[in-house]
């Protein structure tokens, strides 16, 4: 990592709309979660000694949809010759990453299976909860529709009820913030298979084992039918 930014002060000099992007990803960083996700993923993403190290791809990714400017692959290439870019990430620019090292790193992550990535939700859910410590969880139910008609590159896409063709993951959220999901086939509707049953059930044993075994939990569907099974 390059040198940390140590002071902040008042300035008469105009700040760019990436001027809090310092800010997020020290956020981040003192939350834990870039070891909470390599913790997670380094018995299946492996990533060699001299090169960019797995904490150095999270941090720009992170970067990367924060900042939103630019939203295509090729946009790291330009921000790699970026000076200023690469200090508001706080490292030096040759360890920011080009397009081509992204694209090996994402094709790293389409092994590993989509329950280490729930777990990371799960863990984080956890964390949140003891922050906040809620007398009642309030939980919500959904599919959210994904609409990849444009898309040149679409494997696995089925068309949606929304005659789409896309893909239609389960959430389970609390508030803003997603506890579950389940990433499916687009013709997979809300009460598809036992997903709906298997993932509430195992998020309400993770708040009894993890946060209280008494706290009352409210579940919200939008959709009504549980092929017989009752909540």
């Amino acid at each position: 990592m390059g040198t940390k930014i140590t002071k902040i002060s008042v300035t008469n000099d105009k700040i760019t709309g990436r001027g809090g992007l310092t800010l997020i990803l020290r956020y981040l960083e003192r939350t834990n979660l870039y070891s909470l996700i390599i913790n997670t993923l380094t018995p299946i993403v492996k990533v060699y000694s001299k090169g960019l190290q797995l904490e150095q791809f999270l941090l720009q990714i992170f970067a990367f949809f924060f900042d939103g400017t630019d939203m295509t692959m090729s946009g790291f290439d330009a921000k790699k010759s970026d000076q200023a870019y690469a200090a508001l990430l706080e490292t030096k620019p040759s360890q920011l990453a080009s397009s081509h090292q992204m694209k090996r790193f994402f094709a790293k992550l389409s092994m590993v299976p989509n329950k280490l990535f729930r777990k990371i939700l799960h863990t984080l859910f956890i964390w949140r909860l003891r922050i906040e410590k809620p007398g009642i969880i309030h939980l919500d139910i959904d599919t959210m529709v994904m609409d990849n008609d444009s898309s040149k590159k679409r494997e696995g896409c089925e068309p949606t009820y929304k005659k789409k063709k896309g893909f239609q993951p389960l959430h389970i959220s609390w508030g803003t913030v997603l506890v579950d999901v389940i990433f499916r086939k687009g013709s997979a509707h809300s009460n598809h298979g036992t997903d709906f049953i298997d993932s509430i059930a195992g998020i309400v044993n993770l708040i009894r084992s993890k946060y209280s075994a008494e706290v009352p939990i409210i579940l919200a569907p939008v959709f009504r039918t549980f092929s017989g099974h009752q909540i």
